[in-house]
């Protein structure tokens, strides 16, 4: 037997949405704890491409949630003195970007590119966010209204107790007992679910995220089209996602990072300078539908909030968990979500 601890409510993971929700929460008053068993933005948020967009086309994910995601982000920056949200706008074209109402875009958009597209849109009200920084301030954030943090504290299982009307967080040697629990845990998520019989359909989708180094103002906004993705922080980093091609060994990972240089290079003028700085694989929690996974089971206390794309659905998530947690209302806007759709 271990002891018990009680809290009000505990969210299980520190990535973005976790941090969003603790935040949100701890803004109503509401006492939260957060535990996480490395450091905030440890696990998929580490390697998010990090865009906040309200685009995306009608059969992508997360259609209706998405619609929020630029306006909540935009309040959390006015909410958090000094949020680092950088709203670069983004340059799209091809297939899989593709957009409504497509517009030649002005030819100094990205001076640079070698080849820019007849057509194409230029959504000057996006941008992204340094997601591992950007998570740690919401967790600040949270702390300075008066949440808890336990890190290096793994959550072991789930447990509910019937007669208390309570469930808990097994950490090995103490139980955190609350009213609530938020499973926020990423890829983790479904086996903690699993140990309160709730089923959550979730496997873990890799992607490669390379990092290149290159003189600042190389790219200044957020380009994606068919060929790739990229955008370039101040100091000149440059972030290209990749789709998983079977990586294995620290030599194929250097084969993708030097074709994604060279892709880099013959789309860039004076881009030659560019070299790799780092080739990592993430896993992401995906669904097996694809959609978002969030709101309260069928287990009394426990919620699920699991999402891809993550950092842009991360304000929205926490705004409308926090909400249902605070007024015991359900939101309208995730009833396409539940995680009883599993059941």
């Amino acid at each position: 037997m271990r002891p018990w601890e009680m809290h009000d409510t505990v969210v299980i993971g520190a990535g973005v949405i976790g941090a969003s929700i603790a935040y949100h929460l701890a803004a109503r008053g509401e006492p939260v704890t957060v535990v996480d068993a490395a450091l905030p933005a440890s696990g998929a948020t580490r390697h998010s491409f990090a865009w906040i967009s309200s685009a995306g086309g009608p059969d992508g994910p997360a259609v209706g949630l998405r619609d929020f995601s630029v306006d909540d982000w935009r309040r959390l920056g006015a909410e958090i003195p000094g949020l680092e949200l950088v709203w670069s706008g983004a340059l799209t074209w091809g297939d899989e970007f593709a957009r409504a109402e497509a517009i030649a875009p002005p030819i100094d958009v990205e001076p640079r590119l070698s080849y820019l597209p007849s057509s194409a849109r230029f959504s000057p009200d996006e941008g992204w966010i340094d997601p591992v920084r950007v998570t740690e301030q919401l967790i600040d954030a949270a702390r300075h209204r008066g949440a808890q943090t336990l890190f290096g504290a793994a959550a072991l299982r789930l447990i509910r107790d019937e007669a208390a009307g309570l469930v808990g967080v097994d950490l090995g040697h103490v139980v955190l007992g609350a009213t609530n629990v938020i499973v926020a845990a990423g890829t983790g998520s479904a086996a903690l679910c699993r140990s309160v019989d709730v089923s959550l359909s979730l496997t873990s989708s890799p992607a490669v995220m390379v990092r290149l180094s290159a003189a600042p103002g190389l790219i200044g906004h957020v380009v994606a089209n068919d060929e790739f993705e990229a955008r370039q922080a101040p100091d000149g980093t440059i972030l290209m996602p990749r789709g998983y091609s079977g990586e294995d060994s620290a030599d194929s990972l250097a084969q993708t990072g030097e074709t994604v240089r060279r892709l880099l290079v013959d789309s860039f003028e004076d881009a030659g300078d560019v070299r790799v700085l780092s080739v990592d694989v993430g896993w992401r929690p995906m669904t097996d539908d694809g959609e978002p996974a969030v709101g309260a089971t069928h287990v009394p206390g426990i919620h699920v909030a699991v999402a891809h794309p993550g950092v842009c659905l991360a304000a929205t998530i926490g705004r409308l968990v926090a909400d249902e947690i605070t007024t015991s209302a359900a939101a309208p806007e995730l009833a396409r979500f539940r995680p009883s759709r599993f059941d």
